[in-house]
Formats: C-alpha cells, structure tokens, sequence
C-alpha cells in the first residue's frame, strides 16, 4: 500500500505542472480560443447536416409508404391486321402462267387472243380462267376487247363467275350491242340475266374498234347485282345468285377471234382454286 501511494505521489509531482501550464495556456491564448470556436461550429454544422440528411431520409421513406404501386406489366398483342384487296393488272406484255383453263389462247405483242374455235355442235362458250384471283363474290374487273376475225354476230367479253363449267358472263358484239347470260353446261342452254337478251348501246364502238369493258358485282341478300359499264359509261344492272367462282375472259361461241388487253381486277377472294375448305354461299 504504501509503495501505490508514493507512485501516486510522484506522478502527481510530474505530470501536475504540465496539465497546469496547459489550462493556463488555453485560456489566456486568443489563438486557442479561436481554434476552440472554429472546432465548436463545425461540430454544430456537421450535427446540423446529419439531422437535415435523417429528415430527408425520414420523409423519402414516409413517402415510398404511401405511394400507389404501378401496376404489373402486361402484354398485349398486336391487332391483327385487316387483309387488303387482292388487286391484279395484266398488260400481257409477258405470259406469266396466270390465265389457265384456256384451250386456244396465246399472249404475244402485249395483247392475249382467243380463238377463233373451230366449228362445234357444242353451244358453249370458251372461256380463259385467272388464277390468281381466286374464287371473290364483290370485286370489280376490266378489260379493253377488240374483234379480229370470224363471225361478228357473236360476243366475247368478261366472265363473272363459274363452277363445273356453269357460268355466268357479260358480253358486247361488233354490232354495238350487249348482253348478260347465264351458261347450263349440262343442259348446254343459255338464259339473259337482262330481260329481251341483247341490249343496244351507243357507248359501243362497232366493227374493230376496241371498247372497254367492266364490271362491279355488290351482293346483298343473297344476290349479286351486276353493274355493267361499256367506255365509261354505266349502262345497265343485271342480277345473279350470290356465290363465290372463278372469273376471267370468254369469248361466247366457235369461229370468233378476240383480242384482249390491260386486265384489271380488285376483289376479296374467298378461296383459291383447290382449296377444299369452301365457304358456304349465300344463295
């Protein structure tokens, strides 16, 4: 115990001077007490920014609790996009397989003749089938004719629509006059959609000179009603049943030579020949 007391003692003596001479210092030394002041204020600013970093802290956390979450995204498909017209022009400037089912046509100088047929006891007409328009129910379709050679009391012009050999057709003659028919291949009788068959029309160019041609089928009710338009000119309505067939070119009966040029077509196929899934008709 006693040996404690005097290390006490004697480090009392040593270091008790110097923490006196130190105080003594601090507080009579402006530029301590100036040190003193400056540590003192950055104290209080660094205290000020820790509580102005927990405030902004504090209302950032309040603030992620109230908000509203977004909604998860979800996918939703594109439209599905409306299919456009199927539109065809043929100048016949090359033969690019598109006219079938035609037994004596050929396409040469920009131009496709048909016929003329020899002599038949077949009534029928012949006919040259676009494949590449399918099997349409309301479409519009054209085309510039010109008589070359044969009989002149006959017509050639646009088919509108055939199955299995029946067909539907408008045709215009040298003799300026036209008419809309009806073909029954197993009964090989013709019938007019218009009434008194052939119709006069001063739209019609005689002889050799070409005329144009076309038509615009509507449907509605189970009917087709056919506007017939001859050089611009809209010049009579027939009526068909409403159904889907082929369309194309005809010529109307043997020993008649035709030439055909600048074909248009704009329509809504249905089918494609061959295609077994057939839509029902609506006639």
């Amino acid at each position: 115990m006693k040996k404690n007391n005097l290390f006490r003692f004697s480090l009392f003596l040593i270091v008790g001077p110097l923490f006196l001479a130190c105080s003594n210092q601090a507080t009579t030394t402006p530029d301590a007490l100036g040190t003193s002041t400056m540590l003192s204020l950055g104290q209080t600013m660094a205290a000020l920014d820790v509580t102005v970093q927990a405030h902004q802290a504090a209302q950032t956390e309040a603030a992620r609790a109230t908000e509203t979450p977004l909604p998860s995204p979800t996918f939703t498909p594109p439209p599905t996009a409306t299919p456009g017209p199927v539109v065809i022009q043929d100048d016949f400037s090359t033969d690019t397989g598109r006219w079938i089912d035609c037994g004596q046509c050929k396409i040469e100088n920009g131009v496709m003749q048909m016929g003329p047929y020899p002599i038949s006891n077949d009534g029928g007409g012949y006919i040259a089938i676009c494949k590449d328009c399918g099997q349409p129910q309301d479409y519009k379709m054209g085309i510039d004719a010109t008589f070359v050679d044969g009989y002149t009391d006959r017509g050639f012009g646009l088919l509108l629509r055939e199955e299995n050999g029946n067909y539907f057709d408008v045709e215009i003659t040298t003799w300026q006059v036209y008419g809309a028919w009806a073909f029954d291949n197993e009964k090989n009788l013709w019938g007019s959609l218009l009434s008194d068959g052939w119709k006069e029309s001063g739209s019609l160019y005689p002889s050799a000179g070409t005329n144009r041609l076309e038509v615009e089928i509507q449907s509605a009710g189970g009917t087709s009603n056919v506007h017939i338009s001859i050089n611009g000119q809209l010049v009579n309505t027939a009526s068909m049943p409403a159904f889907t067939g082929r369309v194309g070119l005809v010529v109307g009966l043997h020993s008649l030579g035709v030439r055909f040029d600048n074909f248009y077509f704009e329509g809504y196929p249905l089918i494609q020949p061959g295609d077994d899934n057939l839509p029902e008709q609506s006639g």
